[in-house]
């Protein structure tokens, strides 16, 4: 834990970010068992304006990969 930066900017510290991306591999029924668990997809601005998103943060990204499965 000594290698990650600690925020220094006082009471409202933003979050440390990684700055590496990973690829996350996900197949169509990865994604249909997570919507059958309650998961949800909304657009970046439907999340603002839900209130989910603040729209003045750089939010984290996540690069998902679909592949096709070999049945």
């Amino acid at each position: 834990m000594k290698d990650v930066p600690r925020n220094s900017f006082g009471l409202f510290d933003s979050p440390v970010r990684c700055r590496e991306k990973e690829r996350v591999s996900l197949t169509p029924r990865h994604i249909e068992r997570q919507l059958d668990a309650g998961a949800f997809l909304m657009s970046r601005d439907d999340a603002v304006l839900a209130g989910f998103l603040n729209p003045h943060d750089e939010q984290d990204s996540v690069i998902v990969e679909l592949r096709e499965e070999n049945a």
